[in-house]
């Protein structure tokens, strides 16, 4: 076939325009460098002094009178960074702590002949350790330097053949890669993560990339590695399979915020359709602050509707604790009056909200409006004792919210048992607190609630919040769990009186995800740890099945929780975030699986006796504290540190000089529950003492 010289002279005039469109990027540093902002250290991964306080970078460049582009790679960004170059204003660092390479535009006319200054600094007050560099720019505009290449991914389930909704991760070096696609009906999208209903299309510069799709923690993950040239389009199929089973639980998120209806975060209302089907959560409650908000319309709009049963919600947000209601009859209804300056008239408030049946206490040990609901000068832990005097009428409380990561993971898991051995019924709440698309995501905190989820876009309302108060829960961050106590009984359950007791409890979880180890409480106290087989922790499913015995005494009532335990995912197709109010700069990320509480009628008088009600009859049949440590002795700790409140409550000075001296001569765990006791009523002392109670 011949070809015309035309036709050649057309070939090398395309070849050398596209040479022309994208020249060669420039590098204008290549190294990552540590900053920080202010003089504590914040994390510990960060050894040694920070090169500085701000990122300066001069260099030579010639004026443009035409859009170029600035690349800039950032790690563990928290705080509000702004990017100036020659003083002009390009835009912020992304807020966000998982590492990304982010594109920013540079407007024309801003470079300068000769030396120019790119700087980035924070105003914040509060120290945020990041590293930044790896800097490149583009002599192209942003829009350009993003479509070069061209990628289409479509993703199915495995077992249905059908295209799924899905997390897709677009990974560089290990880096969140922003890519050319803009968030869409059909698209949620943000630096390296898109959502979608089975299938996007995005551009990327040339160069090598690793993406990965997913649906959360019960199903697999698909991983494509490929390397894209200039021009270059490429078709990817992705399918992926349900690995844990969770059959008869419905995947609740009972914190989802908007920043359409809350003013913060960055995910619209639209776009949060997309992440909870993306994510696989079947029932979640709209939970923007201090408005009813109902999904329905604009999930069937989407096309989505299928996937989720949403429920009106709110969350309550008062300057004395935020508290999540639902669900609320209607978007019209009032709203609950969040400007009360008191539990008693918030709760009122609350509870007379039309068909409000569920009150959670959210993040109780985080300071908000300078209120802290958990913290010493408001609340002695070891007793669940409100020193204020209010009474705490919510009728769960947040034990895992992954967007409000403690440092100490089991922090409010003991919380909240301390809740129950106060004879308080809190149903247990994993949640995201998601404000956003990428940065702290929907669904990865999550409680199932066990109910009928066969058909995800028609779960009994009425039905699933009935259990959820009965706290038939389990709740995760990343892994599940699911106890039986003598075969039959499971969270929210009473198990009779029986000569003996024993659980067995499943450890779930998906093939990209570990499981390490499960421990039993009774009361509150450890009682088993029991370590997963190496060769187990990471197969898909159930990870482990455990049988144990209970050691429960025929004295007293009891209530049992699992609580599986396993590394954190920092890989950043599902990262674990670190702790949003962190208490030190060392953290071990961590998922979780915690199980509602299983009761037991131990005592077989038909009812269910609180470790508090047992102290307080011991305490009014015999009052003197011989006599009471006597009498604790067939009983628990969990009983023991109620009865030493109630010596305390009598007379400060004799339990000091009498009862706290004599528990030291008594069983370990008694010794050891006198001794909590005292020493967080002192530490609640000294906090009201110096005037930090928030009133």
């Amino acid at each position: 076939m011949k070809i015309s010289v035309s036709a050649i002279l057309l070939l090398l005039w395309q070849i050398t325009a596209v040479a022309e469109t994208f020249p060669a990027p420039r590098i204008l540093d290549a190294a990552m460098h540590h900053v920080r902002n202010a003089a504590d250290q914040e994390w510990a991964e960060y050894k040694g002094a920070p090169e500085s306080t701000s990122y300066l970078l001069e260099f030579d460049a010639r004026a443009s009178a035409s859009e170029q582009t600035l690349r800039i790679v950032q790690h563990d960004v928290k705080q509000l960074w702004n990017i100036e170059l020659n003083d002009k204003k390009l835009g912020r660092l992304h807020r966000d702590e998982n590492a990304i390479v982010g594109f920013w535009t540079v407007p024309k006319s801003t470079l300068i002949d000769g030396q120019n200054r790119l700087q980035i600094s924070t105003t914040s007050k509060n120290s945020d350790d990041i590293r930044i560099g790896d800097i490149t720019l583009y002599d192209a505009a942003a829009t350009d330097v993003l479509s070069e290449c061209q990628v289409t991914v479509s993703v199915r389930d495995m077992t249905t053949g059908q295209p799924t909704p899905c997390r897709i991760t677009v990974l560089h070096e290990g880096r969140l890669m922003t890519s050319g696609a803009q968030s869409n009906d059909q698209m949620a999208v943000r630096p390296g993560v898109i959502y979608c209903t089975g299938q996007a299309e995005f551009g990327l510069p040339p160069g090598t990339y690793e993406i990965v799709a997913g649906r959360g923690p019960e199903y697999g993950i698909d991983v494509r590695k490929l390397t894209v040239t200039a021009a270059e389009s490429l078709t990817l199929q992705f399918s992926i399979e349900r690995e844990v089973a969770t059959d008869g639980f419905a995947a609740c998120d009972t914190h989802v915020h908007t920043l359409t209806h809350s003013g913060h975060g960055d995910s619209t209302v639209r776009e949060r359709m997309l992440t909870l089907a993306g994510e696989g959560i079947e029932f979640p409650v709209a939970t923007d602050h201090n408005v009813h908000i109902d999904y329905e319309e604009l999930a069937r709009e989407l096309g989505v509707r299928d996937f989720f049963t949403p429920v009106i919600g709110n969350e309550v947000t008062t300057k004395f604790g935020h508290f999540n209601v639902f669900p609320v009859a209607t978007a019209d209804v009032p709203i609950p009056d969040y400007k009360a300056d008191n539990w008693p008239d918030i709760f009122a408030s609350i509870y007379g909200t039309a068909d409000v049946q569920v009150a959670i206490l959210n993040h109780s040990r985080d300071i908000h409006s300078s209120y802290r609901p958990f913290g010493p000068e408001h609340h002695l832990a070891a007793t669940s004792t409100n020193l204020d005097g209010w009474d705490l009428r919510a009728n769960a409380m947040e034990v895992v919210n992954s967007a409000a990561q403690q440092t100490e993971v089991m922090q409010l898991v003991h919380d909240w048992m301390s809740q129950l051995n106060a004879g308080r019924r809190l149903t247990p709440v994993g949640c995201s607190d998601s404000h956003d698309v990428a940065r702290h995501f929907v669904g990865q905190g999550r409680t199932y609630i066990r109910c009928d989820d066969s058909d995800p876009g028609k779960i009994n309302v009425d039905a699933a919040v009935d259990a959820f108060v009965a706290g038939r829960v389990s709740i995760g961050c990343g892994l599940f769990a699911d106890v039986r106590v003598n075969e039959t009984a499971g969270p929210g359950d009473t198990v009779k009186e029986s000569e003996q007791y024993h659980a067995v409890v499943d450890v779930r979880g998906p093939s990209w995800m570990e499981a390490d180890e499960l421990e039993i409480f009774v009361n509150g106290q450890s009682v088993r740890t029991l370590k997963l087989q190496v060769g187990d922790r990471s197969r898909a499913g159930v990870k482990g099945r455990f049988k144990t015995q209970l050691p429960i005494s025929a004295s007293q009532d009891a209530f049992v929780v699992a609580v599986a335990r396993g590394p954190g995912v920092r890989k950043l197709y599902w990262p674990i975030a670190k702790p949003y109010q962190p208490t030190s700069p060392a953290w071990t990320p961590t998922f979780i699986a915690v199980t509602g509480a299983v009761w037991i009628d131990a005592d077989g008088d038909g009812r269910i006796t609180s470790a508090k009600e047992y102290a307080a009859d011991i305490c009014s049949a015999v009052g003197d504290s011989s006599r009471v440590l006597e009498r604790l002795k067939t009983f628990d700790a969990a009983v023991a540190v109620h009865a030493a409140e109630l010596l305390m409550m009598d007379s400060p000075e004799k339990f000091v000089s009498g009862a706290l001296r004599e528990a030291r001569k008594n069983r370990p765990d008694i010794r050891a529950a006198f001794e909590t006791f005292y020493d967080q009523w002192q530490q609640s002392q000294r906090a009201r003492a110096a005037g930090t109670t928030g009133l």
